[in-house]
């Protein structure tokens, strides 16, 4: 039995496919245009769109793990079409649940968001139980998936969980997107140009690197009837002013900031708790945002043909993890 990764054209999708085939797990990847998929040894790519796919059946025949990863809307984008987005997304997902009810045995893990789904926090750090009031468009989808999961699993019994997941960063993430502020700011750091801070740089998020997301989705897809949802993320918040900070000195210099205005879908604070996430899958990140940062410095050093400046390439994504280097090679 194999996996299914749709959505493995994305950040945590490459890396997943990635990490699954060094498993030697048979896997299947989805991507709107394969084209563009990464040329990953033991992984088979389908070109699949979650708003028009209809193949579920076929598509699902030999998976044992699905990983749902694909969403086509930010929060900046959904805001502005919310209509499309649960047409693309909450619709999509509900087609493949629906053949997943054929298939005993399957195992779904679905990538949720733990930033916007919260809402304004009652209380720092937000655990699993604190109430779900999204203040975007993107998290009431997002919201909304998750339910739907849940009703699968306890009308049909199809063996679904949701990970919310903290402001995931990795080398690879595409800038037209305009997520990621850790890489985004060390990319402009790197290449000269200045960094766009949305309002005073005061906003908290909770940075979690792209090889401890995976380990927790791979723990997750093999936990078997453990139910969520589960927080995946550091544990600790940090300002934009402090990724800014750290970066500097670094770098060891002063880096040009340019201010934009704040956006209104943004909360000021997101720190999420992760004991569930200890508790029921037995994991715990492995990486902070200073060895992140250096793994990020590194990757884009690499990409953008400049001396390199840190030791580090990637760190192993499996849970018997240690903090020494291990270098993982490129897709």
């Amino acid at each position: 039995m194999g996996a299914l990764v749709v959505g493995g054209g994305g950040l945590i999708g490459r890396r997943l496919c990635q990490e699954l085939a060094r498993r030697e797990t048979q896997i299947i990847a989805t991507s709107r245009s394969v084209a563009d998929a990464p040329n990953v040894r033991g992984v088979s790519w389908k070109s699949v769109d979650l708003a028009t796919f209809d193949g579920w059946g076929d598509l699902l025949k030999g998976v044992s793990t699905l990983y749902h990863l694909a969403w086509s809307s930010i929060p900046s984008t959904a805001v502005l079409d919310p209509a499309r987005d649960v047409l693309e997304n909450v619709v999509g997902t509900v087609r493949m649940l629906e053949a997943a009810r054929g298939v005993p045995g399957l195992r779904i893990v679905f990538a949720s968001s733990g930033g916007s789904v919260y809402g304004t926090p009652e209380h720092l750090p937000i655990s699993e139980d604190h109430p779900t009031r999204p203040i975007s468009a993107y998290g009431v989808s997002k919201l909304t998936v998750e339910r739907y999961i849940e009703m699968y699993r306890d009308l049909y019994g199809v063996d679904g969980m949701s990970v919310r997941i903290g402001n995931c960063y990795g080398a690879r993430q595409h800038e037209s997107r305009g997520l990621g502020a850790v890489t985004l700011f060390a990319r402009a750091a790197l290449s000269g140009k200045a960094l766009q801070l949305y309002g005073s740089g005061e906003v908290v998020r909770d940075y979690v690197h792209l090889d401890d997301v995976v380990s927790a989705l791979i723990a997750a897809g093999t936990a078997r009837r453990v139910t969520g949802p589960i927080n995946v993320g550091s544990g600790r918040g940090h300002s934009l002013k402090e990724v800014i900070g750290k970066l500097e000195k670094k770098l060891n210099r002063t880096l040009e900031v340019q201010h934009v205005a704040p956006r209104h879908f943004d909360v000021s604070t997101s720190t999420l708790d992760i004991h569930r996430a200890s508790e029921r899958l037995g994991w715990v990140p492995r990486i902070d945002l200073d060895l992140g940062i250096d793994l990020v410095l590194a990757e884009l050093r690499a990409d953008l043909e400049l001396e390199c400046g840190s030791p580090y390439s990637s760190i192993a994504t499996t849970q018997n993890i240690s903090t020494g280097q291990k270098a993982i090679p490129e897709l």
